[in-house]
C-alpha cells in the first residue's frame, strides 16, 4: 500500500503562495462578528517564506527561563497563587484587564510533548477544576484555555476569562481585546486570582499562595 508523503514547509508554502497570486486571500468578513474589536479596513501582510531554522524559544533547555526562576525561593509568592507537586498557577507577566488571566505551567522544565502519565492526567484534571473554581467564586460564564508556545520553551496555557455578560468579548478575539483594554491594578487582579486559587485547594489539593502583604 502506498501512502502520500507528507508536504514540506517549502512545498506548503509554494502551494498557498500559487494560491494567494492567482486568487487573493481568502474573504473572511471579521467586521461582521461581534467580537472583532477594529473598525476601518486593515491589510494582510505580505506571506513570508519559510525560514530552514527556527529561532530558539525563550528559556529553551531550562537555561534563563523566567517561568523557572520567577517559580523558585522568595520570588515564588509574588508570582504564583497556587502550586502542588506538578503543576502551578501563575499570574501573567504584564497585568491584564480581564478579570481573570493566568498561567497554568509544569513545576518542571518541560514542554507538551515531554509530560509524563502522571502530569498529563494531572493536567487535564486542574484544566477542568480551574475553570470550575473560577466560575464559583468570580463572575466569569467560562475560562478561555490557550496554549501557544512559541515564544517560551516552558509549558504554560493561558487562562483567560471575560465578565459575564460581555458579549462583545467572546471567543476568538478575547486575547486581542485584552491587549487593548485599561489594564487592571495588580492588587485587585492578584486577589481574585487568590479566590480562584483558595478554592481550587477545596477542590483538589493543593497549595494556595498568598502575596506576602496579605498573608
Amino acid at each position: 500500500m502506498l501512502f502520500a508523503v507528507p508536504e514540506t514547509p517549502a512545498e506548503w508554502y509554494e502551494r498557498v503562495r500559487a494560491g494567494i497570486d492567482a486568487d487573493g486571500y481568502r474573504d473572511v468578513d471579521w467586521r461582521s462578528w461581534r467580537s472583532w474589536p477594529f473598525d476601518g479596513s486593515l491589510w494582510v501582510r505580505p506571506l513570508d517564506p519559510p525560514v530552514t531554522t527556527e529561532p530558539p524559544r525563550a528559556g529553551a533547555g531550562g537555561n534563563d527561563c523566567a517561568q523557572c526562576e520567577r517559580s523558585q525561593g522568595a520570588a515564588a509568592a509574588d508570582y504564583l497563587v497556587w502550586r502542588d507537586e506538578l503543576f502551578m498557577l501563575g499570574l501573567p507577566f504584564e497585568a491584564s484587564s480581564l478579570p481573570l488571566a493566568m498561567f497554568l505551567m509544569t513545576r518542571r522544565h518541560t514542554d507538551l510533548s515531554g509530560l509524563t502519565p502522571d502530569e498529563a492526567q494531572r493536567m487535564g484534571t486542574l484544566l477542568v477544576e480551574v475553570e470550575r473554581a473560577a466560575c464559583q467564586v468570580l463572575a466569569v460564564p467560562r475560562i478561555q484555555a490557550v496554549r501557544w508556545g512559541d515564544g517560551s520553551e516552558h509549558l504554560h496555557w493561558w487562562l483567560m476569562a471575560r465578565p459575564t455578560g460581555m458579549l462583545q468579548l467572546r471567543g476568538t478575539f478575547l486575547s486581542h481585546w485584552d491587549d487593548l483594554l485599561p489594564r487592571q491594578p495588580a492588587e485587585p487582579a492578584r486577589a481574585d486570582a487568590e479566590f480562584v486559587a483558595r478554592r481550587l485547594v477545596e477542590r483538589v489539593g493543593g497549595e494556595a499562595l498568598a502575596h506576602p502583604g496579605r498573608a
